[in-house]
């Protein structure tokens, strides 16, 4: 099994840090180039021979400084009534039948409300980011599976953003570590 990791900003997880043998690829910011650059690499790849993985910082009114795992995402500045209900993409059932959102892999994890608007209000039991949902519906619309892990870096305050956005390194490393003994064990 071949796992490839999509990360935002190289300063959240540089290469050098990844274990051997795994894809790590830099999306940008924000929806539009995670779509993109997701789209590119994954139309190479076989859905059942690999898993993607993503890692970034997040804004929350949950504790700081922590790793969650969320399973769950929604398109949280997507906001067009009467079109389509709050979070839905206009018109979307005709072009990705069943990718409503929240797209959902798995169950118990946190919502992870994308949006390209950096979330100074952030709303109980949502983790804010820029690009998981777009990963997420690539991922779904393709087959692939889809885990994502976000490092709450802070409570949307930019300057605790900008000091705290790479402090969630080794959280994340544990668990891709798991990640990977889990797919050396089944396969």
């Amino acid at each position: 099994m071949k796992i490839v990791l999509f990360v935002a900003l190289a300063s959240e997880l540089p290469v050098e840090r990844v274990p051997e043998g795994i894809d790590v690829v830099y999306t940008g910011c924000g929806k539009v180039n995670a779509a993109i650059v997701t789209s590119q690499y994954l139309a190479s790849v076989d859905p059942a021979e690999t898993l993607v993985v993503n890692f970034g910082s997040a804004g929350s009114a949950l504790p700081k400084m922590k790793l969650y795992e969320c399973t769950k995402f929604g398109q949280h500045d997507m906001r067009a009534e009467p079109l389509a209900a709050r979070h839905q993409t206009p018109f979307d059932e005709l072009f990705y039948p069943g990718l409503m959102s929240p797209i959902i892999f798995g169950e118990g994890g946190y919502e992870c409300a994308t949006q390209d608007v950096f979330e100074t209000r952030p709303i109980d039991g949502y983790i804010y980011d820029m690009e998981a949902y777009s990963i997420a519906k690539v991922c779904k619309k393709y087959g692939f599976g889809f885990r994502c892990f976000k490092f709450v870096s802070d409570e949307g305050d930019v300057t605790d953003w900008a000091q705290n956005h790479d402090k969630g390194i080794d959280l994340f490393l544990t668990e891709l570590k798991k990640i990977i003994q889990s797919y050396s064990y089944t396969s």
